[in-house]
C-alpha cells in the first residue's frame, strides 16, 4: 500500500509539473502590457540601483499595489540575467514549493489519502495551473492564501504565536492584490471577533504591518497621497456603473460560482456539481471531526460568507474576477478537509477512494489530451512576440534600425522589454524611433478597431514614404518595411 501511494504521488507530481512546464517551454505563456511593463521596471531597478517603495498601479486610481512583486521579479532577473522565460520558470518553482509544503502539511496533520486528493485536484485545476505561470502581481496573492490557511490551522491547534504569521500572510495578500486584501482583512477581523477571540490582536496587527512597511514609508514621504486618493474614491467613486441590488446579487453569485469552478479541470460544470455534492455530504459529518480540524473549516466557511456580503457593498458593475484571486484555495481547503472526513469514517470510506480515483483519472485524461491534441504550437503570448523580434534580429544584421510599433494597449512594453533584453545580450542594436538609412520597420499588432489603426498610420507614416515589404504572421501581427522617397518629383 505504501508503494502504491508513493507511485500515485510521483505520477500526479509528474503531471502537475508537465501541465505547467509545457507552456513555459513552448513560450505560450501570457505576455501582455502588464508583463512587459513589470519586466522593464525590474530591469530599471537593477540598472539604476534604485529600490522603489511602491509597486504597480491598482484598479483604484492613485492607489498602487505593494512593492513585493517587483522584489520577487528581481530574483529571476538576477538568476537568469533578464531571460523572459526565467520569470515564468521562477513563478512555477515558487508555486511548486508552496504546493509541496502544503501537501506535506496535509499528510502530517490529516493523512496520505487526503494529501493525494489535494495534489490531484490542484494538478489539473484551471486556476491552479494559471497561477503557476501568469506573471502578474495578483498571482502571488493565492500563494500567500496557503500560508494564511496553514497559520490559521496552527493557531486553532493552540499555537497563538501563529497569529503573527496570519497577520503577515494577510498583509502580503493586501500588498500583492490590493482588492482581495481590502475584502479579506475586514472579513477576517469580523469572523475572528464572532469566534469570540479577543486575545493576541496586537500580534495579528503587528504581522499585518510588516509587509506594508514600504507602503507606509512611501505614504509618509509623499504626504499620504494614496490614502487621500483612496478616501476620495470611497467618497466620490469614479467610473462607477451601479447595478440594481438583484442584478448585483446575481452577478456576485456567478462570480463565486466561477471561483468554485476554477478548482476543476477546464472549469468542468459536471465536476463542479459532483464535488459540491461531496462538500454538502461531508458537512453532515463535520461534528464528528476533531476540534482542531473542525474550527478552521467553520472559520473559513464564515470567512467566505462575510467576503461575499462585503462584496455586495461594492456597487460598481466592474467587479473583475481577479479581485478575489486566491479565494479558490480557501474553497479547496474546505473541500479537502471535508474529504478527510470520508477517509476516517469506516461506513463510507469507500466513497473517499471513489473520489480519489476520479481525480487521478482526470489527471491521466488531462495528460493524454495534452500530449495528443497539439499538432502545432500556437503563435501566441511570449512565443508570438519573440518570433516577431527574432525576425528583426535576423534582418537587421546587428545594425541600428528604425522601428515604430502599433499595439492596442498604446505603449508597447512587451516589445520594448524583449528588445532591451536582446540588446543587452548583444544580439541586436536597440531600435531608434526615427528613419535610419531612409528606412523604418513598423510592427502592427492585430486590432479590431480599424479606424484607430488608420489614425495611427496617418500620424506615424510620412507622406513621402513607400511600402517595400510586408510580412504577415499567423497571430494577425504584420511587419512592414517603409522607405522614404528622397526625390518625390522625379518620375
Amino acid at each position: 500500500m505504501k508503494w502504491l501511494k508513493i507511485g500515485l504521488f510521483l505520477l500526479i507530481l509528474f503531471i502537475f509539473v508537465y501541465l505547467r512546464l509545457a507552456p513555459i517551454i513552448n513560450q505560450t505563456v501570457p505576455y501582455t502590457f502588464d508583463q512587459g511593463r513589470d519586466f522593464l521596471k525590474t530591469s530599471e531597478i537593477v540598472r539604476d540601483k534604485n529600490l522603489p517603495f511602491i509597486g504597480p498601479e491598482s484598479g483604484i486610481q492613485g492607489v498602487y499595489h505593494g512593492v513585493w512583486w517587483y522584489y520577487f521579479l528581481l530574483i529571476p532577473y538576477g538568476i537568469f540575467s533578464g531571460w523572459p522565460q526565467g520569470f515564468y520558470l521562477s513563478l512555477f518553482l515558487f508555486n511548486l514549493l508552496i504546493t509541496l509544503f502544503f501537501f506535506r502539511f496535509l499528510k502530517k496533520n490529516y493523512n496520505w489519502t487526503t494529501a493525494l486528493f489535494f495534489l490531484a485536484l490542484a494538478s489539473t485545476s484551471s486556476f491552479f495551473i494559471k497561477t503557476a505561470f501568469y506573471a502578474s502581481n495578483n498571482t502571488l496573492a493565492p500563494i500567500f492564501v496557503f500560508v494564511f490557511i496553514y497559520s490559521l490551522y496552527e493557531f486553532f491547534n493552540k499555537k497563538p504565536r501563529y497569529l503573527l504569521l496570519t497577520g503577515i500572510s494577510l498583509g502580503f495578500i493586501l500588498e500583492t492584490e490590493l482588492a482581495f486584501g481590502l475584502f479579506i482583512i475586514p472579513a477576517f477581523s469580523i469572523v475572528y471577533l464572532l469566534f469570540k477571540r479577543f486575545k493576541n490582536l496586537l500580534l495579528f496587527f503587528a504581522g499585518l504591518i510588516i509587509p506594508s512597511i514600504s507602503r507606509i514609508l512611501f505614504e509618509i514621504k509623499n504626504h499620504f497621497i494614496q490614502t487621500r486618493s483612496f478616501i476620495d474614491n470611497l467618497s466620490s467613486p469614479k467610473n462607477v456603473h451601479p447595478l440594481l441590488f438583484r442584478a448585483e446579487l446575481e452577478e456576485r453569485v456567478r462570480s463565486f460560482w466561477q471561483y468554485w469552478q476554477g478548482l476543476f479541470f477546464k472549469e468542468n460544470i459536471t465536476l463542479s456539481i459532483v464535488f459540491l455534492i461531496l462538500l454538502l455530504i461531508s458537512f453532515f459529518l463535520i461534528k464528528k471531526s476533531p476540534k482542531t480540524k473542525k474550527l478552521p473549516v467553520y472559520f473559513l466557511s464564515d470567512l467566505i460568507i462575510i467576503i461575499f456580503l462585503l462584496s455586495l457593498l461594492y456597487k460598481n458593475s466592474f467587479f473583475w474576477t481577479y479581485y478575489l484571486d486566491g479565494i479558490q484555495f480557501i474553497f479547496l481547503f474546505i473541500l479537502v478537509s471535508n474529504f478527510y472526513l470520508l477517509t476516517i469514517n469506516k461506513k463510507i470510506k469507500l466513497l473517499s477512494y471513489f473520489f480519489l480515483i476520479t481525480v487521478v483519472a482526470i489527471n491521466l485524461f488531462a495528460f493524454i489530451i495534452n500530449i495528443t491534441s497539439k499538432k502545432t504550437i500556437p503563435l501566441l503570448g511570449l512565443r508570438a512576440d519573440n518570433k516577431i523580434v527574432n525576425y528583426l534580429i535576423k534582418n537587421t544584421n546587428h545594425n541600428y534600425f528604425c522601428l515604430r510599433i502599433y499595439t492596442p494597449p498604446v505603449i508597447p512594453y512587451t516589445y520594448m522589454y524583449l528588445f532591451s533584453y536582446y540588446a543587452d545580450q548583444g544580439k541586436i542594436k536597440y531600435p531608434k524611433g526615427d528613419f535610419y538609412n531612409n528606412k523604418c520597420y513598423y510592427i502592427f499588432d492585430e486590432d479590431l478597431y480599424l479606424d484607430r489603426v488608420a489614425v495611427w498610420r496617418k500620424n506615424n507614416i510620412p507622406n513621402n514614404a513607400e511600402l517595400i515589404k510586408t510580412v504577415k504572421f499567423e497571430n494577425g501581427t504584420n511587419i512592414e518595411l517603409w522607405s522614404l522617397i528622397l526625390n518625390p518629383n522625379l518620375p
